[in-house]
């Protein structure tokens, strides 16, 4: 791989990172419930999860072609159900939290763990990632092209990724930003939550669409 294509490479993954979607739905609402550290646990499980997509299209590009229309029934299916639980999960608390500001950051492991979790499982469950990653890499793979480049490749896409989320988790928990957010947690979670569950009603949509035809 050349310099050149990787900058090409690079930028891709950094614009489909940056891109707003559930993921910096649910990062935004981490960093302001539960604090900066809870955040780029979040980010760094994000990449952990860039990096299962991104292996399985580098190393088993043939593999994942053949079981790609299956695979991503199921995947689309789960992640359908997971993005309804937390707009659920969303809506609920806006209702029933107080303020950022008079509720204590729980900074302890099994938050972290379920930060983690989190993290992992919204990249998981979403087979865009897959096909993302499959319409990218292809231009890159080949026949020749060597372990070394697998491997870069792989590793780029993973850290631009992280390292994107980890870095939004310290700018959003800036005080110039949580003095906006920490009054209006209430009311960003009900629009968070709301974002969400129209997504869900377009991928349900989406879903049922597949099937029929």
């Amino acid at each position: 791989m050349t310099f050149t294509e990787w900058m090409i490479l690079a930028l891709v993954c950094l614009a489909g990172a940056s891109s707003p979607g559930p993921s910096l739905a649910l990062l935004l609402r981490t960093v302001i419930m539960h604090g900066r550290k809870a955040g780029m646990v979040f980010g760094l499980a994000h990449g952990l999860g860039i990096f299962f997509y991104a292996f399985l299209v580098a190393f088993g590009l043939s593999i994942t072609l053949s079981f790609a229309p299956m695979f991503i029934f199921f995947v689309e299916i789960g992640g359908l159900l997971f993005l309804i639980w937390l707009a659920l999960i969303m809506l609920k608390s806006s209702f029933m939290i107080e303020k950022l500001d008079n509720v204590p950051i729980n900074k302890n492991a099994n938050s972290l763990i379920w930060h983690a979790q989190s993290g992992f499982l919204i990249v998981f469950l979403n087979p865009k990632v897959a096909a993302f990653f499959l319409a990218i890499f292809t231009q890159f793979l080949g026949d020749s092209t060597s372990f070394k480049s697998k491997s870069i490749m792989v590793l780029t896409a993973t850290l631009i990724d992280a390292g994107w989320y980890v870095l939004i988790s310290f700018i959003i928990a800036l005080p110039i930003f949580m003095k906006w957010l920490a009054p209006n947690s209430k009311r960003l979670e009900f629009i968070l939550g709301c974002i969400l569950l129209l997504l869900c009603i377009f991928l349900g949509y989406r879903i049922v669409v597949n099937l029929l035809n």
